[in-house]
């Protein structure tokens, strides 16, 4: 083993070590647990120092707008009043009202009104195209202060611009997000407020605004910082930049204001933040808030870097961890000489020891006890040690002697019996290989003897099997010959049928015959008929002729002949109804003529029918007549097998009988066999046993044989070990 090795193992290394690293882990995890602390405690403070910031310079902001708020509303107020004042003095009147409120408020840049046509005195004609009117005499003064000078100019663009028309439609006042001024040749961001003037009826008539300077305000919001370069800014309800640190963000639309914080901010009015990037990582906190009744919202805003607000916590954590790494290389020094001089007197021990072990293992030393601390009391109890063992090593040195002498008469004494043991074993195993060989005899004879049962019980099963179908066959063919009794029955009464069904057949015939006659004579009669209709029809004919010619005749003689005219007419209207039913007989004729053709197409169709069946039914009868005779013989053939069914059954109960007494008598042996099997078993187990047993006793034999050789050889070396020893 290495020097290094044997350094790192020593006990003052160890417990340097160990000490040191669990001071280190328990000084890590205390700074850990403080530094947590003081990191939440003072990121509590800062959220706390940022709310109340934002809180403070939100109000400020806030009382500065709605002082100019309150102003135009206490204005606003003031002119609604105009009711009071004469109509030819009421423009003079809001003149003057005004510029006092330029005069009395140094922050105010302008003020101005715009009434609706004809909304203020009903003179609006009366001051067109004059100082501070349009040219319809609408009243719209703008009053505007520079410096100390305040001067009035009519006011333009004033329709359509939102500053006049989202107050004029608005309940209460609106804050107007800043826009640029110039004053005395400067460009000055002014934030303007408006609200609309109702009048006695509540109904707007006009807006009255006022615009103050953003200088006052952005000297307060810039002057502040937060932190080393943190700043603030204001932004507007529209997400304008009112005022921020550097000067070309002002007027801007900040990029930020699309996000949903600052929607959910304007609803709830409860503060927010958010991180970005801008030259290292920025914490953004914006407090929103509203001026008296106005519904906009604005936004103060506080913009500081992260950096700056965790520098005081990382600079606490430096300390801390300074403060831990230097009371830790103090505690280790001061542990290491501690132990150093633990081990110093430890190595006196670890001498005397390595003496013992390796050198001459003299068990006479004695280690010098001078202090009573725990090393003291080590070394008197090493003392107290040796000697016991300085004893026990000389008992064991005078017993080693003893063991050695009865250890060589104990192996002479284990090798007669191992030799006794193995003939016995010997003998066992050549009793249990003939014991073996027995068994095997008796389950040949016992497969032997199964299988010859198992034959019987077959043979016996065939017998049951085959007197059963002798049984089941008997009774099928007494049933046969019942059904053939039966049907040779049944077919002498088809027999008796067929011969009335023969002469019915005949009859038919002989009808039929005499009905085609019939019908032959029906449809010579109606020929005949058929020609005395066409004989009547041409009579009509004629005669309808002969009244024409009468009834001409008639008209030629004048009044005479009017007499024989009506019975010309007479005989014309019998000749007309003559012809028609003469036509109708021959049309029915002609029906029935079709009607008799069809009946003796039917019947001639019938009578070969009707031979057809006389033809079959004296087929059927000659083939009746020979099932029959088949039946008779079928009846006697089958009287003659049950006959020999019956012989067979009684030879079948017979020899189930014989096969009955074999089966007993096959089981008994059987039995016996299985006895025989069974203490043939009984005995090979038992021999099996013996020789187990044996087979163990041989082996504890030689064990203890060997075992005594092997304490032999011991006691011999504990001899050579103990007298290593100075006693």
């Amino acid at each position: 083993m290495t020097q290094k090795h044997k350094g790192f193992k020593s006990i003052r290394t160890q417990l340097v070590v160990t000490i040191g690293l669990f001071l280190l882990v328990l000084l890590t995890i205390c700074s850990v647990f403080i530094l947590r602390n003081v990191s939440s405690k003072f990121g509590a403070v800062s959220r706390n120092y940022l709310q109340e910031m934002a809180s403070y310079y939100s109000e400020s902001t806030k009382s500065i707008i709605a002082h100019e708020y309150v102003t135009c509303a206490a204005l606003k107020t003031a002119i609604e009043q105009i009711e009071n004042v004469p109509p030819a003095e009421r423009r003079d009147y809001v003149n003057a009202v005004l510029k006092q409120a330029l005069i009395d408020n140094e922050t105010f840049v302008d003020t101005w009104v715009v009434y609706e046509p004809n909304a203020l005195d009903g003179l609006d004609d009366v001051y067109a195209n004059t100082e501070n009117h349009d040219d319809t005499g609408r009243f719209i003064p703008y009053w505007t202060k520079v410096g100390s000078t305040i001067e009035c100019s009519p006011l333009t663009d004033y329709e359509n611009g939102f500053w006049y028309v989202n107050p004029l439609h608005s309940p209460t006042g609106i804050l107007i997000d800043p826009n640029p001024y110039e004053i005395g040749g400067k460009i000055v961001w002014v934030c303007g407020v408006a609200f609309p003037i109702f009048d006695k009826n509540k109904t707007p008539i006009g807006v009255i605004g006022l615009d103050m300077s953003l200088d006052t305000l952005s000297s307060l919001l810039k002057q502040v910082k937060v932190y080393d370069t943190g700043y603030l800014s204001l932004i507007s309800d529209s997400g304008l930049m009112a005022v921020d640190y550097n000067p070309e963000n002002e007027g801007k639309i900040f990029d930020e204001f699309k996000n949903g914080l600052f929607g959910a901010g304007k609803k709830s009015l409860e503060p927010f933040s958010m991180q970005r990037d801008e030259d290292g990582k920025t914490l953004k906190y914006y407090q929103p808030f509203t001026v008296e009744d106005a519904s906009q919202v604005w936004f103060l805003g506080l913009n500081v870097k992260e950096s700056e607000i965790s520098a005081a916590a990382n600079e606490i954590f430096a300390i801390v961890a300074l403060t831990f790494l230097v009371t830790a290389a103090v505690i280790l020094l001061i542990l290491f000489f501690i132990i150093q001089g633990v081990v110093k007197e430890m190595n006196k021990g670890v001498s005397a020891m390595q003496n013992i072990a390796q050198g001459d293992g003299d068990l006479t030393v004695r280690m010098n006890v001078k202090t009573d601390n725990e090393l003291g009391k080590m070394y008197n109890f090493f003392n107290l040690t040796i000697e016991k063992i300085q004893d026990s090593i000389r008992q064991v040195k005078d017993s080693a002697e003893n063991l050695s002498e009865q250890g060589n008469t104990l192996g002479d004494s284990m090798n007669d019996t191992a030799a006794s043991a193995n003939e016995i074993t010997a003998n066992i195993d050549s009793v249990n290989k003939q014991v073996q060989q027995q068994g095997r005899n008796v389950h040949e004879a016992k497969d032997a003897l199964s299988s010859i049962n198992n034959s019987v019980n077959e043979l016996v099963e065939n017998i049951q099997s085959q007197s059963s179908s002798v049984v089941e066959s008997s009774s099928a063919i007494e049933q046969m010959v019942a059904n053939i009794r039966s049907v040779t029955g049944i077919l002498e009464k088809n027999g008796e049928t067929i011969k009335s069904l023969e002469n019915s057949s005949e009859q038919g015939k002989l009808s039929i015959n005499s009905s085609v006659e019939a019908v032959k004579k029906i449809q010579e009669q109606s020929g005949t008929l058929l020609e005395a209709s066409k004989i009547i029809q041409s009579i009509a004919s004629q005669t309808n002729m002969l009244a024409m010619n009468a009834a001409i005749e008639a008209a030629h003689a004048g009044e005479s002949g009017k007499g024989f005219s009506v019975v010309a007419d007479e005989i014309r209207k019998l000749a007309e109804d003559s012809n028609k039913q003469g036509k109708n007989i021959t049309n029915n004729l002609k029906v029935v003529l079709a009607s008799v053709a069809e009946v003796s197409d039917s019947s001639v169709k019938l009578q070969n029918q009707f031979n057809e069946i006389y033809d079959l039914t004296q087929a059927v009868a000659r083939q009746e007549l020979t099932i029959m005779n088949a039946m008779h013989e079928q009846s006697e053939g089958g009287e003659q097998i049950l006959e020999a069914i019956k012989q067979i059954q009684e030879v079948t109960a017979g020899v189930k009988g014989s096969s009955n007494s074999m089966e007993d008598a096959t089981q008994a042996a059987n039995v016996k066999m299985d006895n025989l099997m069974r203490l043939t078993e009984e005995i090979t187990s038992s021999m099996e046993e013996m020789s187990i047993g044996i087979e163990s006793i041989n082996k504890s034999i030689n064990a203890v044989n060997d075992m005594t050789h092997k304490n032999t050889q011991s006691i011999e070396s504990l001899g050579e070990a103990v007298s290593k020893f100075k006693v």
